[in-house]
């Protein structure tokens, strides 16, 4: 029920904040403004979403944990689409999470609230050393495989 009615107060917020913008600069230049972070949110999430997938390869590619690259690419997944919904305040948030430096912050405390909701979820164990195969085995055969420290 709470959050029913913060939804609601937000969509009461940003209906008074755009009609007082309106009388200040007018509809046209206000109209201008939610079409524009409109589009700027979705070539925004478009833009995201290929480099976190290009990212995601490349942290993969050198054995790296992805979940950083995932939770960043989340903020500003969640900037795009405040900056779609049509309203004053939530392009003002979604701005200052992009351009303040928040959106790594915020996706360290994502993580870090997800680490302590979920404590069995364990960062990945790299075993490091080294291998050298027995001689008279082919590269099919793993039995003849030794590691060493």
């Amino acid at each position: 029920m709470p959050i029913i009615i913060l939804l609601f107060g937000w969509i009461a917020l940003e209906a008074w904040l755009i009609s007082r913008l309106t009388e200040w600069i007018g509809g046209g230049w206000v109209l201008a403004w939610l079409l524009a972070a409109a589009i700027g949110g979705v070539t925004m999430i478009q833009r995201q979403g290929i480099r976190t997938i290009r990212e995601l390869q490349m942290a993969t590619a050198r054995g790296e944990l992805p979940a950083p690259i995932l939770l960043e690419g989340l903020v500003v997944l969640m900037s795009g689409l405040l900056l779609i919904v049509p309203g004053v305040l939530s392009d003002g948030v979604a701005l200052s999470l992009l351009l303040f430096g928040l959106r790594k912050r915020m996706a360290q405390r994502l993580g870090e609230g997800l680490a302590k909701a979920r404590p069995d979820l364990k960062q990945p164990v790299t075993l490091e050393g080294e291998f050298r195969r027995k001689s008279g085995k082919s590269a099919g055969d793993r039995s003849g495989v030794t590691k060493s420290r």
